[in-house]
């Protein structure tokens, strides 16, 4: 494993040429000819589950509905998890060239979550940047009720804080790659009574398979024990483009939707089948 990691992470620093296509997505498109920058490394905000170095364009509106359906293997009773389904609404906001913000309500555990993405690098096709990098802030809320004991049932509690810096790079048009560390801690956590600090390694690549197709693959790894029975997520997902829509279909071992939900409450594995269907369909609105 840590040889895999080592290759994958000297992956962002060789040096490859990018190449330049016409891309019939809007803003979405390639190599910026005047300004040199690797527009769009990723498609969208989000790659499967984990933040993408993407940001929304300076005064762009970013609709996602997300659907998470429950496990495959539950049979033709739940018409193969069709009948468990986790939903996440969010928007995504460009406040400036550097700066990107969203707020977004799942119904794990009814939860609220927010977040803000700040640009500190962004590559360059012909001169001497060779990675995008941006930092990534999140917070997130639960509201279920009577779920936590007494001493934990308030703001505090409930309150689960990520943190990630998020390394990229867009060889050409038809691959990019992003490593990501990601620091996840949770106020309190049912699974071990009691708070959690988790530290874990991201790794993502989208690879092009034709000029409005994108196949994503993403996996997360933990870094350190921290005691909750978790199964690292692992993520397979295709983007389709039409217009100013973007949708993504995916297969998980994870049913969450925002940070904390799949970076802790991931317990499925590939192995034994535990495999869950899902969708984001994303609208851009330009204000």
């Amino acid at each position: 494993m840590r040889t895999n990691c080592l290759l994958i992470f000297l992956l962002f620093f060789s040096s490859l040429n990018a190449q330049t296509k016409d891309d019939p997505f809007d803003q979405l498109g390639d190599w910026d000819d005047n300004q040199s920058l690797a527009i769009k490394t990723f498609r969208s905000t989000k790659i499967v589950n984990m933040p993408s170095v993407e940001i929304p364009y300076q005064g762009e509106l970013i609709f996602n509905i997300g659907h998470r359906f429950g496990n495959v293997r539950s049979g033709i009773y739940e018409m193969f998890g069709l009948d468990l389904a986790t939903i996440r609404l969010g928007f995504d906001y460009g406040i400036n060239s550097w700066l990107g913000a969203g707020v977004g309500r799942s119904t794990f555990e009814k939860t609220y979550d927010a977040y803000l993405k700040f640009r500190i690098v962004t590559q360059e096709a012909r001169t001497d940047s060779p990675v995008s990098l941006t930092y990534y802030i999140s917070a997130s809320q639960a509201t279920i009720r009577d779920f936590y004991p007494p001493e934990k049932d308030n703001f505090s509690g409930r309150l689960s804080l990520v943190q990630s810096l998020m390394l990229s790079r867009k060889f050409s048009e038809n691959i990019s790659l992003q490593l990501n560390p990601v620091f996840l801690r949770s106020n309190y956590l049912t699974e071990i009574q009691g708070p959690a600090n988790n530290l874990f390694m991201g790794f993502a690549t989208r690879i092009r398979l034709t000029p409005m197709t994108h196949l994503n693959m993403e996996y997360i790894l933990e870094m350190v024990d921290s005691g909750v029975d978790n199964t690292n997520p692992l993520s397979l997902g295709f983007d389709i483009e039409t217009g100013g829509h973007v949708f993504q279909l995916f297969f998980s071992n994870t049913q969450g939707i925002f940070d904390k939900a799949y970076l802790v409450n991931t317990t499925g594995s590939w192995l034994d089948g535990d495999i869950f269907f899902g969708f984001t369909i994303t609208r851009i609105f330009y204000l």
